[in-house]
């Protein structure tokens, strides 16, 4: 009798408890208090509770009926409140990760309001030498004979634990020491930095930046050229498509579809390999990272470039990442890069031209080194990590490090990736 009269009285407590008292009360102190904290996890945990909340609010409006005919379902309400809100919103944060994010899709959780909308492009008659990461004129037909297609998605290796037996096998806290270092440009590594600095001083290196600028020089010529020839044709078209860019940035920001992006962790026993390219000021340089499925860093890197072809620099910078990850025994690599024109040229998705094909044949070659491998698109968004070590100016010619050298800039982007930080590309 005296079991059943505090189980009772056990009841009525949690039942006052979730309802209104802690319930609203306690989670709108905890939400207050998450919003200025500045922690971007608890403002995710608190998004969680709140999309619960509503879920759980419309399901009761609707199935009122249904709810009160169970003789126990004050009490379970009352319990169901106080577990999700304690400690800190962490048991919704575990119910919206388990039972509702899985089965969200990546795609599906990309919202696109297409109403009053209309795509966004730069001039309503599209000309041919538009397009962005246009290759040269002279490209050469692809052989897919040649080399298997990649290995998109397989799956994971034969069992989670083998899977995550590799990944522990991999050094938790590598020697901070680099290895090799890396000229893009001839495609080539040296054991040493000093071997590196005897190679750019070399006849080779210097034959080959030669050769580059020999190859910018005319390209730039056959275009202007072609602007002067093709001008009076153009001026109706011009004016035409500064009209139409014009009104398109008046109501921009009504009419441009909103998406919502965030960068994806990859499935276990796979490391993703995040690369970008940048050319800016005359200044060209690539860098990448590499993360285990848990999205913690490996290890990054940053290289010096020649040039300002974006197209072969955001190769290069490919090249770079695999080096580096077949370098410490990584098997299965997802390499993903903000570039799609790079991303469909590996993926023998569109042609290339002659001097691309050099940089391209030994990503092929370094890609069949792998178990799997994927090669796929990323939005410059999600991409932030790869863009911020492109865009860092070293002193030296090539630099790999550790996370224990990151900037606080990079920790915060790579933790805001991990977290599952969404991104708005307008």
């Amino acid at each position: 009798m005296g079991w059943l009269v505090f189980l009772k009285l056990s009841a009525k407590f949690f039942t006052v408890l979730s309802w209104p008292s802690f319930s609203l009360v306690y989670a709108l102190y905890a939400s207050i208090q998450a919003v200025q904290s500045d922690s971007h996890s608890r403002n995710q945990r608190c998004l969680a509770y709140w999309v619960l909340f509503a879920l759980y609010k419309i399901s009761e409006s609707t199935l009122a009926k249904l709810f009160y005919w169970l003789p126990l379902w004050p009490y379970t309400k009352g319990v169901i409140t106080v577990l999700l809100v304690l400690p800190y919103f962490h048991g919704a944060s575990y119910l919206y990760e388990h039972f509702i994010r899985s089965y969200i899709s990546e795609y599906s959780f990309i919202w696109k309001w297409n109403f009053l909308s209309i795509p966004r492009v730069k001039g309503i008659f599209s000309r041919r030498d538009s397009y962005p990461d246009v290759v040269d004129k002279s490209v050469i037909s692809m052989e897919p004979q040649e080399l298997a297609k990649p290995v998109i998605f397989q799956g994971i290796p034969a069992s989670s634990s083998e899977a995550i037996a590799r990944e522990s096998a991999l050094p938790s806290s590598p020697k901070k020491i680099q290895r090799e270092w890396s000229c893009a440009l001839c495609l080539i590594n040296a054991s040493s930095e000093n071997c590196l600095k005897e190679h750019i001083q070399g006849k080779k290196h210097v034959l080959q930046v030669e050769a580059l600028r020999v190859r910018q020089v005319p390209v730039g010529g056959y275009k202007s050229s072609l602007k002067l020839k093709r001008t009076n044709g153009r001026v109706l078209l011009d004016n035409l498509n500064q009209i139409a860019r014009a009104n398109l940035e008046k109501w921009g920001g009504i009419l441009r579809p909103i998406r919502l992006c965030r960068w994806k962790k990859p499935e276990v026993g796979w490391t993703k390999l995040n690369t970008d390219g940048s050319v800016v000021s005359g200044n060209a340089g690539f860098g990448g990272l590499l993360r285990n499925y848990k999205g913690e860093p490996i290890c990054a890197f940053v290289s010096k470039a020649l040039g300002d072809d974006i197209f072969s620099v955001e190769l290069w910078a490919i090249w770079r990442g695999l080096v580096l990850a077949s370098g410490l025994g990584i098997k299965v690599i997802w390499v993903e890069s903000d570039s799609l024109s790079v991303v469909k040229t590996i993926n023998r998705d569109q042609p290339y031209s002659m001097k691309a094909g050099s940089c391209l044949k030994h990503i092929w070659d370094l890609l069949k080194k792998f178990d799997k491998h994927c090669v796929s698109h990323s939005w410059r968004e999600t991409n932030r990590a790869a863009d911020h070590l492109s865009k860092m100016v070293l002193s030296v010619s090539d630099v790999v490090f550790w996370p224990g050298d990151f900037p606080d800039s990079l920790n915060k982007i790579i933790k805001e990736d991990a977290e599952g930080r969404i991104y708005c590309r307008s």
